[in-house]
């Protein structure tokens, strides 16, 4: 997505949000898509940081 640090985004709400809902699900985004794009973070950080955010969820 362009940047550096590891960002999450929803497509759902976000980047396909004005597509209609069969427009979306065709594109194979669901409402329980989360797109990951991985930075330059150090893996172990990533790793305990899903780790974290799952637990909590």
């Amino acid at each position: 997505l362009g940047d550096a640090r590891t960002l999450l985004v929803h497509p759902w709400t976000t980047t396909h949000s004005r597509l209609p809902e069969e427009g979306r699900l065709q594109a194979g985004v669901t409402p329980g898509l989360v797109r990951v794009s991985v930075g330059l973070e150090a893996p172990e950080d990533l790793v305990a940081w899903f780790q974290e955010a799952l637990a909590a969820a």
